[in-house]
């Protein structure tokens, strides 16, 4: 597989991977897939050929990983389907105090800051299949400023993060960019928009919107009126009365799906308004696009398809070892960041083929390397038949069943 995406890369890019780093990729992801434990230098080397200093060596360099990405992403199954770019940050845990990037983030884990690292995570989302795949992982720099109104802050390090691949996924047809509430900010909503792309977002519970005058234009002189009147969130019948209501989400049918065009003060500009109200009118979500003109059902549906790209980064945790890398330095941390999304976007178009999950894989991965290792050290590899019935069953074994 590894081999099959270099020779596409090559295709498409026109970018050829080095001999030494083409064997040491295909050592590590194999590697990766097999080995128990933690996913660092010195475990690395356990389950592998390679010395642990050949390990270090190699994180040092720099690759092309946003193509490797890409080019995995081009495998799916199903190439026509819309797709959407998606982001998100992380907080992980790193003890130590030379480590490069460690500063105050905030866990959702913990519901506070805590010393660590973060990383930000770009993605994309095919929306048919709902999967996921991760396109960028880059560590957030330490002493940046959490305030927007001064300076270069992290959400300008965020948004440098999309600019400089926008280019590169609106050729894969990405126009719509989904972030959490966390991502609904002024500069945010500008600079996609500039890009010539649209923002999904949440909205908070208590957002300043008002209604769009639609009523008969005035006759005389003044200012054609263009507004009429703040939303009330807690008016239930008004909101009934003045937004339209489409229909109700597929798999939850208690939670009515609500619409309108409105304006923004804060962000100066209007938004498609769609309002999520859970049974008994108890629980209210509001969601918000660039785009006036989008269906209240895409808009509800594509940004539901945001969590996916948690699940790569929970994928990468769990087994990818995105929180086990030994190392300091920034280059060092950046190849592993980036190596734990791609061996998770391979493992997922591996499970997927395989139609089983990841953690089965890796179990399976784990049985072959063992497979392979007694027939090696037996002297028995000439009758070993990975095909084998026999060899089968016990590559199987602790598979789990679909």
């Amino acid at each position: 597989m590894v081999s099959t995406i270099f020779r596409k890369m090559a295709d498409i890019y026109n970018y050829q991977v080095g001999f030494w780093q083409r064997q040491f990729l295909r050592e590590l992801f194999r590697t990766v897939a097999s080995l128990r434990g933690r996913v660092n230098f010195t475990n690395l080397a356990r389950f592998s050929f390679f010395h642990e200093q050949t390990f270090r060596r190699h994180f040092q360099k720099a690759f092309r990983w946003v193509w490797f990405n890409l080019t995995v992403f081009r495998l799916r199954r199903h190439p026509e389907e819309p797709i959407i770019g998606v982001f998100d940050c992380s907080f992980l845990p790193k003890s130590g105090t030379e480590t490069w990037g460690l500063d105050q983030f905030f866990s959702s884990l913990a519901g506070r800051s805590k010393k660590g690292m973060e990383v930000s995570v770009l993605g994309i989302v095919a929306t048919g299949s709902r999967r996921a795949f991760g396109v960028d992982a880059t560590q957030t720099p330490p002493d940046l400023s959490t305030d927007q109104t001064g300076g270069y802050s992290r959400v300008d390090f965020y948004l440098e993060q999309i600019i400089d691949l926008y280019d590169q996924l609106a050729d894969l047809g990405v126009s719509y960019w989904v972030g959490d509430g966390f991502y609904a900010k002024q500069k945010v909503f500008d600079t996609l928009t500039g890009l010539g792309g649209d923002l999904i977002t949440r909205l908070r519970s208590d957002a300043n919107l008002r209604y769009l005058y639609t009523g008969p234009s005035k006759d005389g002189p003044g200012r054609p009126k263009q507004y009429d009147g703040k939303i009330d969130w807690d008016d239930s019948g008004e909101l009934s009365r003045r937004f339209d209501e489409v229909g109700r989400l597929p798999d939850q049918p208690e939670v009515r799906v609500l619409t309108t065009v409105a304006n923004s003060p804060h962000f100066r500009r209007d938004l498609r308004v769609v309002l999520l109200i859970g049974p008994d009118g108890e629980e209210q979500v509001i969601l918000a696009s660039t785009d006036t003109s989008q269906p209240a059902e895409e808009v509800a549906r594509y940004y539901r398809l945001r969590y996916q790209i948690e699940f790569v980064i929970r994928d990468a945790k769990q087994h990818a070892g995105l929180t086990h890398c030994q190392a300091r330095s920034q280059e060092k941390l950046d190849f592993h960041l980036n190596m734990s999304v791609a061996a998770v976007n391979l493992l997922r178009l591996l499970a997927q083929k395989a139609e089983c999950s990841i953690r089965t894989y890796r179990r399976e991965a784990y049985n072959r390397l063992l497979v392979r290792q007694l027939f090696s050290k037996l002297g028995l590899s000439a009758e070993y038949d990975r095909t084998d019935q026999r060899v089968q069953a016990v590559v199987r074994t602790g598979r789990m069943a679909v």
